[in-house]
Order: structure tokens, then sequence, then C-alpha cells
């Protein structure tokens, strides 16, 4: 930031806030717009055969875990930038602050994914197949499971997941919010105590919540680095979509000096850093099937390799990985707000087909043969979700404060230049 610039300015009201009411049109539109999505996959689900059934729970799921992972991984990259006192990203956090503070929104969804199982299972259609008795008589390998996977037991360690994060999240968004009034710098290293306990519950509950969630809907498969993929992922998408929300703002007059070039810049980097980094979790996992061959692992990877799912199988790797890191290789892309704009909305869009790539080949039901391939209701069904969470983060980000007003690092923030 150059000298010049005047930090009262920067500070001023109309620069920080939003008007009273601001998106509001947009979020109940957004949120309307999804809820509709929801209703008319829940419609289609009891309207239709076995089949059409499975595809709309597994469509929706996918639309749920997206959600959750946006606001599991905002906590955790908060969690990181506390932990490493990271400076230069004062002015930015209070965004992905706000994603983070919407985990309820993932939890109300995923609720209604639950009920949505219990329905149909009454159909003998299940999102979760080793659920079904019929579907694991006499399976010694899901015998050798069932300690683990059994319904009491995925409850409770739902709940726990839930709760972990609900804590976690709201001690870090009450320390931030309540530092705006206050002004009280030990908020800061409160955030940060709470930081280091809290990174090692985000790694185990969001890795052990992708087995189970996702990983299982296959229980026959298993994968070591599960965890790891589902949380580059969810880290790319919303490191996007945050981006997103900070040059919206930005292009509406808001931010000026606090969300600068050099801001954007280091933005770009951590998105192509991650980018990256689910390529390289991505390959492995898949390079590691293929070379040891096990029938229960490379079963898994042929479903996605033939039929209507093999034209998705080969997007991944070249819209997840080739586009977006060739798009952000330049220095100049990454300083531009255009560009990281366009890029973040293809991530976040390839996130999805990422998602549903993982969840829903799975959308087979037994004794049924009619497999239904990608169509118009799966994109309902994974936008419905999206839109409503969307929505809420609409209002949410003109709700208060655009940066955390009273930070002790804001002067780092303000000044922040890179070099690199």
């Amino acid at each position: 930031m150059s000298h010049a610039i005047d930090v009262s300015q920067v500070m001023a009201r109309d620069n920080v806030e939003l008007s009273e009411g601001a998106g509001r049109g947009l979020s109940s539109f957004l949120i309307g717009v999804g809820a509709v999505g929801i209703g008319a996959t829940i419609v289609a689900a009891f309207s239709g055969g076995p089949a059409m059934a499975a595809m709309a729970a597994h469509a929706y799921h996918t639309g749920v875990m997206a959600v959750i992972g946006f606001s599991v991984a905002a906590m955790g990259f908060v969690m990181i930038l506390q932990q490493t006192n990271a400076g230069w990203s004062a002015t930015i956090r209070r965004q992905f602050e706000n994603i983070m503070s919407l985990m309820w929104v993932g939890g109300l969804l995923f609720v209604v994914d639950l009920v949505f199982q219990y329905l149909m299972t009454g159909r003998h259609v299940y999102i979760w197949d080793w659920m079904n008795a019929a579907h694991t008589a006499g399976d010694q390998l899901y015998e050798h499971k069932k300690g683990y996977l059994n319904v009491p037991f995925f409850a409770v360690r739902c709940i726990a997941y839930f709760i972990i994060w609900f804590i976690l999240s709201r001690m870090l968004w009450d320390a931030s919010v309540s530092q705006d009034s206050d002004g009280d710098k030990w908020r800061t290293a409160w955030a940060r105590t709470v930081s280091a306990p809290g990174l090692l519950l985000f790694a185990f509950t969001s890795a052990f919540a992708s087995f189970d969630w996702m990983m299982t809907l296959d229980y026959h498969w298993f994968s070591t680095m599960f965890g790891v993929y589902f949380f580059a992922g969810s880290m790319v998408s919303m490191l996007s979509l945050g981006a997103l929300v900070l040059i919206t703002l930005r292009a509406f007059g808001r931010l000026h000096g606090a969300f600068t070039d050099e801001h954007l810049h280091d933005l770009a980097k951590l998105i192509f850093a991650f980018t990256v980094f689910w390529a390289y979790i991505s390959f492995s996992q898949y390079f590691l099937i293929w070379y040891a061959n096990i029938p229960e692992e490379t079963a898994w990877m042929l479903k996605r390799k033939v039929g209507p799912w093999e034209w998705l199988s080969w997007l991944l790797p070249i819209g997840h990985f080739i586009v977006p890191f060739l798009l952000l290789l330049p220095r100049p892309m990454r300083r531009s707000r255009k560009a990281v704009a366009l890029v973040s909305l293809w991530l976040i869009a390839m996130h999805l087909f990422d998602l549903y790539w993982a969840i829903r080949p799975e959308a087979q039901v037994e004794g049924d043969p009619t497999v239904l391939g990608p169509n118009v209701m799966d994109i309902v069904a994974v936008l419905g979700p999206v839109l409503v969470f969307v929505g809420v983060l609409v209002r949410k980000v003109g709700s208060g404060p655009l940066i955390p007003l009273k930070d002790p690092r804001l002067p780092e923030g303000l000044s922040h230049k890179n070099y690199v």
C-alpha cells in the first residue's frame, strides 16, 4: 500500500461496511431458488422409480458435501491464519470468518439428507448401502467393518463432528467480532490459543467425516488418502468463494486500501497452491490404486472410467488442474481481479464436478439394473443446497463490518506488500 493512502479513509464506515439492507434482495432470490431446487429434488425422488430416487438422493448429497466443505475448510483456514499470526490477512480474514460462521447451514441441510435417507428406506433406496441389512447379509468384508459401520455409532460420530465444528467456529467468531467493539488485543491471543488444538481436531474430524459420508458410499472401497483429497478440494473451492466475495465487494466500491492487488495476489497464490495440491493428491490416490491392483480398490475407479462417467474422469484433470494451473501461473493473472474471479468461478464448478464424480456413480439400487446417467435433475439437486448457502452468505456479509475493525495486526495488513 502506498504511504499516500489515508488510513482514516480506509477505515471509513462507507468503506468497511455495506449500507443497511444491502444484498437482501439477491439473498432472498438465491435462497428461494435453492429451496425450490431442493423441493424439486424431493418431489422427483418420491414420484419416480427407485433409480430416480437414488439419483436424486446422491445428487443432493453432493450439494450438501460441497456446502459443509465450504464452512469446514474456512474454519481450518481461519485457524491457520491465526496460528501462523498472518498479519497480511487481517483485512481479508472477516470474509472467511463469515463463510465459517455458516456451519449451521450445512448442519441443517445434512439433517435433511439424513431424513431423506430414512424416508427412502421403505422404498429400499439407500445412500449408504451398508445401512441395508439385505445388501450386507453374508458379506464377510462388512462383517469385519460393522463395528465401525453401524447406524448408532454413525449417528454419534455425525453429532460429534458438528458439535466440535460449531464450538470451534463459534469461539473464533466471537473472539473476532467482540474485538470489533472492545479492541481487546488478548482476544487475538485467545483465537491463536484455540487454533492450536483446533487444527488437530479439524484435521481428524474433516478426514473421518469424509470417510463416513463419502468413502463408505461403497463400503468395500478404501483409501487412506481420501481425507486429504476431500480437504484439498474443499480448500480450493472455499478460497475461490472467499476471493469472489472480496472481489465483488471491491467492485461495489468497498475495501479500498483494505483489499488491494497485494492481497489478491497472495490469495490467488493460495488458490494456485491448493489446486496443485489437489492434483498431487488425486493423482497419487489413482496411481497407488492402479499400481496395487487390488480388486476392492480398482472396482471404485473402474466404475468411473466407463459409461456415462468416463467423460468426467477426463474433465477433472484438465478442468480442475491443467486449465487453472496455466491461467494462474503468470504473475499478471494473479493480480487481475477479473482473471481471478473467472478462475474462482471455474474452480467452484470443477469442485462440484469432483464431488459429483465421487458420489453420484454410487446411485444404484439393489436388484434394479437401471442406472441413470447425468441429467438435468442432477444440476437441480446439486445446486439447490449450494444456492441456499450462497444466499445466506450474501446476507451474512452485509450484516456487519467487512474487516476486523480493531485487530492489532491491522496496520500490517493495510501496509502489506507482495514481493514475489
